[in-house]
């Protein structure tokens, strides 16, 4: 089953949160959805880590991922002896890290930040920026798009590369994708289902996404639904929008079978 298997359901207008109080409930379940979290970061550090030297960006190189989340992707890259500032809109995203980061005595600075003004917390430049997972579409206007790639090109070294990746939008709209199918996976013999349910807009121009995770706990199922809206970004509007922050040499890569699972742009200052 795809996407396209969900009908999606229609609103009109959706309802907006500030997506900083959606991950920061979400940061202490977020590795529920995953069979193992720190398994999927380690490949994920690997992969990016190759993009990033294809680009010759390469240890020690400095690294900023402005929208870190719980370290998905800094803490991996730290690890392969980049020197990684993590930076996250959610305080809670950012003491998770923290404590990972500690745990596995991984060397990383870790700060709270809003991407659309990094200057006001960071004022060193880096050889690259990286935003994943989908985060730059949080961003639902497009001066607050304007903005975040503007403090972004501030932070980046003349001639340094931007790395994002975001959601397969224009194929989502094209498909109607109505959310994501439950998956189950169990962990230490405890079973886990997680999916999300999505909701558009009329003009399908920003989506409402239902998470949920089941967890069967002491024999008895426990649900969490965390909820945020997302604009419908296509690639067409980020690469014009890069453009306007003054980015040039910007390219599009699909995901392919040894790659990022998501569509990946790059950039360079």
């Amino acid at each position: 089953m795809t996407h396209a298997d969900f009908a999606p359901v229609p609103a009109a207008p959706l309802p907006v949160s500030d997506p900083r109080e959606f991950y920061d409930q979400l940061a202490g379940d977020y590795h529920l959805m995953f069979r193992d979290w720190w398994a999927s970061s380690r490949r994920q550090g690997e992969i990016l880590g190759g993009l990033l030297a294809r680009h010759d960006v390469q240890p020690p190189a400095t690294v900023l991922d402005c929208t870190c989340g719980i370290g998905t992707q800094a803490l991996p890259l730290a690890m392969r002896g980049y020197r990684v500032v993590g930076s996250d809109y959610s305080a809670a995203a950012i003491a998770r890290a923290t404590e990972v980061a500690a745990d596995r005595k991984i060397p990383i600075r870790l700060v709270e930040a809003d991407v659309r003004r990094l200057g006001e917390v960071i004022s060193s430049s880096f050889d690259a920026v990286v935003s994943f997972d989908n985060s730059l579409p949080h961003l639902l206007t497009d001066a607050d798009l304007a903005a975040a790639l503007t403090s972004i090109h501030d932070r980046l070294a003349s001639g340094g590369l931007f790395v994002g990746s975001i959601r397969d939008y224009d194929a989502l709209v094209r498909e109607r994708a109505g959310g994501v199918m439950p998956g189950v996976v169990s962990v230490g013999g405890e079973p886990r289902i997680y999916g999300q349910a999505w909701q558009w807009d009329e003009q399908m121009r920003t989506v409402r996404i239902h998470m949920f995770i089941l967890r069967q706990q002491d024999g008895e199922w426990r649900t969490v639904v965390r909820s945020t809206t997302f604009r419908a970004l296509r690639r067409a509007e980020l690469t014009t929008a890069l453009t306007a922050a003054s980015f040039t040499d910007i390219e599009w890569v699909d995901p392919a079978p040894d790659g990022y699972y998501q569509p990946v742009v790059t950039a360079r200052a």
